[in-house]
């Protein structure tokens, strides 16, 4: 298994899915298709399951979702609550600019919506 990397285009971000159970989706997710852009990510994560790993850290760092892509991350972070139940410790974070309240609404949403802890932090740039 190797890990995965897509670099950060103007309409889709920088993803880093490492097999030590780090990942880190981060920027702009307003692809023109997002179930085409996130395929390869639930991929991975079916392939990385497989290795039974003990933890998985996500970080998302994301400026700005299309509609497509909030339902994509939100059936991607159900995936992941869903392993945490087979003794997966997950921890999830979300990074969002201190003055970014859309953002960070729309983490507390989905927190809402898996019903799962999800780690607020603000940052300044």
């Amino acid at each position: 298994m190797e890990n995965l990397i897509i670099a950060s285009t103007l309409k889709s971000p920088e993803v880093k899915f490492n097999t030590n159970g780090d990942l880190l989706i981060a920027g702009k997710s307003i692809p023109e298709d997002s179930n085409s852009y996130y395929k390869p990510l639930f991929a991975w994560l079916e392939e990385f399951k497989k290795t039974s790993p003990p933890a998985i850290n996500l970080t998302l760092k994301l400026e700005y979702m299309n509609t497509s892509s909030v339902r994509i991350v939100l059936r991607f972070l159900q995936n992941l609550v869903a392993l945490s139940k087979e003794n997966v410790a997950l921890k999830i974070k979300w990074i969002y600019d201190f003055d970014d309240d859309d953002i960070c609404e729309q983490g507390e949403i989905i927190q809402e919506s898996i019903k799962y802890p999800i780690e607020m932090v603000e940052y300044k740039p």
